[in-house]
């Protein structure tokens, strides 16, 4: 039988199938079934292009991307590459090298924040803790992380977009050529410079011994193309939906900083970005311990974190059965550590905790949701941590937190 004619991507042929299903147990009257839509991921094509590369980008610089239209913004991808080095003496601080993006953001066309401003080691956390689509997953475990023995690196960060795959539930409308999203980021201010081993503002600690980097980002979109209208089966001509379900959802990334914690204490600590569902916190903390300012601090982390939702306590959460839990949920076998001191292992980073638990009813990241535990909450829900010491050790300076915040059309469309 010939090859059924194409008729564009996403789309089969225009000729019947030519399977006979009438003796399929699973299928005992498929010609009398009443029609049902063809789910969109399945008419739909998930697509990737290159949207942008900029090169030989010098240290301190903003670069703006204006995204190319298609149909559905997936995600984003950032490939960023370090070369030009010819030293093997650089030591690197504790945030590289993915602090080579000093900020990022993602814009919408009327200029609001999808993704505020985060650094890329903030990025970095949330391809690691996220468990949305194309996240959950460590960067430097990307078979083209390059590890950084010398000046020279490279990795790849996902922009989380797109809540959940399986239904493209919250892929964003992107099709309007005279309505551009827009990209930001910012390269640290020096590429060349010998910091201290935990200050974020530093790439080295030691600066290669060939000289300072060159550095180059390529940006790639993942999109899904628009499906046909109709798909012809053995069935009949079948109907594809057009559309991500509940398309109008968008997925935020907000920051918060809190200075309560400096100087360690039992402060009140409240978040303030609140007004949706909230499936994901992580929460980092730094201090100056050994005269180096601006560290991830794991050593004045409280010994119980005491979470609270309007006024009723969630969690006591103790350190190790904390870390344990998150050994579990994401599959880490080793030591808490660094990612440049330990690259190639899965591991917690130091001061570091994310609360994966509400988005689990499991003990696996790849069972996680629907929806299960995240947080609804409006501009009157209290999120604070209540009663937690933090300090023992050192200096607290201050309490980062990264939260991934849904905005449904329905809930139904969430909850499905």
């Amino acid at each position: 039988m010939a090859t059924p004619n194409s008729t564009g991507i996403g789309a089969p042929g225009t000729d019947a199938a030519p399977a006979n299903l009438g003796r399929s147990p699973m299928a005992a009257s498929p010609g009398n079934a009443s029609a049902q839509a063809i789910p969109f991921t399945r008419g739909s094509t998930l697509a990737t292009m290159r949207d942008n590369l900029t090169s030989a980008i010098p240290a301190g610089t903003t670069t703006q991307v204006s995204l190319q239209t298609n149909a559905f913004l997936e995600s984003l991808i950032l490939d960023v590459n370090a070369t030009g080095s010819t030293g093997t003496a650089a030591v690197y601080t504790y945030d590289a090298p993915f602090n080579v993006l000093s900020q990022i953001k993602l814009d919408d066309p009327a200029g609001q924040n999808i993704i505020t401003p985060i650094t890329g080691f903030g990025l970095y956390l949330l391809n690691k803790y996220l468990p949305d689509t194309d996240c959950n997953f460590q960067p430097t475990a990307d078979p083209n992380y390059a590890v950084p023995t010398s000046g020279n690196f490279s990795f790849r960060l996902v922009i989380p977009i797109e809540h959940r795959r399986r239904d493209a539930l919250g892929a964003l409308n992107n099709s309007a050529a005279n309505q551009r999203y827009l990209l930001t980021y910012i390269t640290n201010s020096s590429y060349g410079a010998n910091g201290a081993a935990y200050d974020p503002n530093y790439i080295f600690q030691t600066i290669p011994s060939g000289g300072a980097v060159s550095v180059a980002v390529q940006v790639w979109q993942q999109y899904w193309t628009s499906p046909p209208s109709s798909i012809v089966s053995s069935g009949g001509n079948l109907p594809v939906q057009p559309t991500p379900s509940g398309l109008g959802t968008v997925g935020f990334v907000r920051y918060e900083r809190h200075n309560e914690v400096a100087g360690g204490g039992s402060p009140l600590i409240q978040l303030n970005n609140v007004g949706d569902y909230i499936s994901t916190l992580i929460w980092v903390l730094r201090g100056t311990l050994s005269a180096v300012a601006n560290q991830r601090d794991a050593a004045d982390w409280p010994a119980e974190f005491d979470w609270w939702i309007n006024d009723f306590q969630v969690h006591a959460l103790s350190i190790n059965d904390w870390q344990r839990w998150i050994a579990r949920f994401y599959g880490f076998e080793a030591a808490i550590g660094a990612p440049a001191t330990s690259p190639t292992l899965s591991r917690l980073d130091a001061g570091v905790y994310p609360m994966f638990m509400l988005g689990a009813l499991f003990d696996e990241a790849v069972n996680f949701g629907p929806a299960n535990q995240y947080i609804p909450t409006d501009a009157t829900t209290k999120l604070q941590v209540r009663g937690s010491t933090w300090g023992s050790t050192g200096t607290v300076q201050y309490l980062e937190v990264y939260s991934r915040l849904i905005r449904p059309v329905s809930g139904a469309a969430l909850f499905s």
